[in-house]
């Protein structure tokens, strides 16, 4: 991730029809360069992908359980609406006017929109929204199981990632294989995820990713064991396996002499975008130990210690024994924040606040798993006064949530956590209530991620310590609502999930970049969503080889500018400040969509 540089860098390279020793053939150089240039930018701009925005309603393009409330919006007002069968053009519901309207200022010139709802529809079916003067939705399903597709796509994601193994038949279920870079580890080092397009490790998405993945399981439960991964059928749910191979990453970068844990295990060193694979990149490096990769290892190690020790009690025992021995190295160094300068991309040396919030989170997670009360008193000497969003930084809430499953945690301090997630709760619902796809948006790099983390870590435990009723279940499903279609692009920002007919077909990514399969990408990719500020280096490169870069600025397949509204403010192309996916960004999707799957799969589910 944050590879500006890089890309601008390795992206310059312009093909040369002779020799570059000769200097005096450079300005032939540099004219045919601008050519193939020039030829790159017409035939881009013939291949024009753009659609118009909000060309359609707004809903979900996979869809609801038949219980869940059910929205659209329309830039448009309206008397009436029908739901439409697809299967047979037949009238499933009819509905009267908007249930409200919804100023705002994303959208350019649509500054008013209007909801409908039609929650009322629970027969299962493929269906369409279509407005009394014929605007309609793209088709989306309801049923029990409409949920299902999405969450193996976005778990199987972590497959495709799996660092220092083969990516090959039959479980990459299409072209999207390569060969094993394990030689390339430093040594010890195994497993772990690429963390994003790029191919490094690094402990603090990967970290993050493992907290909603462990959340999904103690919060969920879920028992598939057949997504057609190498461990299924093993009789542990696939869901477990995968946390498993992010873990056994984790305890391989323990450093054996002192018990820290390393930040990255480190490939700064790539090619032009576009020839990278995982056997040309050269070996690996092994980041630096300090307190900040080690607090959150310690965390989420802990956490894994609880959850998996009623199905396999000697990984757990052994989590918890690398868990106890980063925190001797914790308590050794108090008021340390160290991180070391290996890729740096999450690099945080001497922040004292982000040293608070993750010794905050190794306490919360120690006590879970052994029931210590020091561990407690050592939560309160970390603890943050007020904290809000998590992210690969600010884990109080993880923290704050793993205190709270503590039964040894104190009950006074309980209730007060409590009452705070009640508050950002509270928050969810005043802040999606102003918006105009009903979302508590962050618009920031990974702005769906933002938004996922925003309502997972609130409104989605409410809904789940509520036992699945309220409004806050609502609330809490609305970022999936919007990565799955309902946004003013009308895109699914989720690669190749099944009956979608406007998705994502593209991401930020060097070895699919590569391997230029087609599909370009393997399924279940959520894509970095609209950001309000992208980084001026994320530009095009039309005379680069082997291929064309086309980045946020500068593709005629996707122009934008300083007027281009906020919520258009993305492009399906090889832009890394809009169009990345991330570990981190993946884990909180999928505990969103197994909250929808549980939700859906309930009787009395809302």
């Amino acid at each position: 991730m944050l590879l500006a540089v890089l890309v601008a860098s390795l992206a310059s390279a312009t093909p040369a029809p002779v020799a570059s020793a000769a200097p005096g053939l450079e300005p032939l150089r540099r004219a045919y360069g601008a050519a193939v240039g020039r030829v790159a930018l017409w035939r881009r701009a013939r291949e024009r992908e753009d659609a118009p925005p909000f060309g359609h309603l707004a809903t979900s393009q996979v869809g609801y359980a038949p219980r869940m409330q059910k929205r659209f919006t329309s830039p448009r007002p309206f008397t009436s609406f029908e739901v439409v069968r697809e299967s047979d053009g037949a009238v499933a519901f009819r509905g009267g006017p908007p249930v409200r309207a919804v100023g705002t200022d994303l959208l350019g010139a649509t500054r008013t929109v209007w909801i409908g709802d039609f929650s009322p529809l629970a027969e299962p079916g493929r269906y369409r929204v279509v407005l009394d003067g014929g605007l309609a939705s793209h088709p989306f399903g309801v049923g029990r199981e409409v949920f299902d597709p999405a969450v193996r796509a976005v778990q199987r994601w972590f497959y495709y990632q799996r660092a220092f193994t083969a990516v090959e038949a039959p479980w990459a279920e299409g072209p999207w294989t390569h060969p094993s870079d394990a030689a390339k580890a430093p040594p010890g080092v195994r497993k772990g995820w690429h963390d994003a397009g790029d191919f490094s490790i690094y402990n603090a998405p990967l970290a993050t990713a493992l907290f909603w993945m462990l959340a999904a399981y103690d919060d969920f439960a879920p028992s598939d064991d057949a997504t057609h991964v190498p461990e299924s059928g093993n009789g542990a749910p696939d869901l477990l396996d995968e946390a498993r191979w992010g873990l056994e990453w984790l305890v391989s970068v323990q450093d054996a002499a002192t018990g820290g844990f390393a930040s990255t295990t480190c490939q700064d060193r790539y090619a032009r975008y576009g020839e990278n694979t995982h056997a040309s990149v050269p070996p690996y490096r092994a980041g630096e130990v300090g307190t900040l990769a080690t607090a959150r290892a310690v965390g989420t190690l802990a956490f894994a210690a609880a959850v998996f020790d009623r199905r396999d009690p000697g990984f757990a025992a052994r989590c918890l024994a690398a868990a106890r021995r980063g925190y001797a190295y914790l308590e050794a160094r108090p008021g340390e924040a160290s991180d070391g300068p290996s890729c740096p991309a999450y690099r945080r040396d001497g922040d004292a606040e982000v040293g608070r919030h993750v010794r905050m989170y190794a306490a919360a997670g120690m006590l879970r798993a052994t029931g210590e009360r020091r561990f407690a008193a050592d939560f309160e000497r970390a603890s943050i006064a007020s904290w809000a969003d998590p992210d690969y930084h600010h884990v109080a809430a993880f923290a704050a949530r793993l205190y709270l499953r503590a039964p040894a945690g104190d009950p006074a301090r309980k209730q007060a956590l409590r009452e705070r997630f009640r508050a950002l709760a509270q928050e969810v619902r005043v802040a999606a209530d102003a918006h105009p796809f009903e979302l508590a948006a962050r618009y920031q790099w990974g702005s769906i991620s933002a938004a996922l983390h925003r309502a997972g870590a609130s409104s989605a435990w409410a809904c789940v310590d509520a036992g699945g009723r309220g409004e806050d279940c609502d609330r809490a499903l609305a970022p999936i609502h919007y990565a799955l279609g309902r946004n003013y692009l009308q895109l699914c920002y989720v690669t190749g999930l099944p009956g979608v007919t406007r998705g994502v077909r593209r991401v930020f990514h060097h070895w699919l970049a590569t391997l230029r399969a087609e599909p370009p990408v393997f399924p279940g990719a959520l894509a970095g969503g609209p950001n309000p500020r992208p980084d001026p280096r994320d530009v095009s490169y039309p005379q680069a080889r082997p291929r064309p870069i086309w980045g946020y600025f500068g593709d005629p397949a996707f122009p934008r500018d300083d007027a281009t509204p906020i919520e258009g403010r993305y492009t399906e192309n090889d832009s890394w400040s809009t169009n990345e996916t991330a570990a981190d960004w993946q884990g909180a999707a999928l505990y969103g969509l197994h909250l929808a799957q549980w939700l859906a799969r309930r009787a009395d589910a809302p």
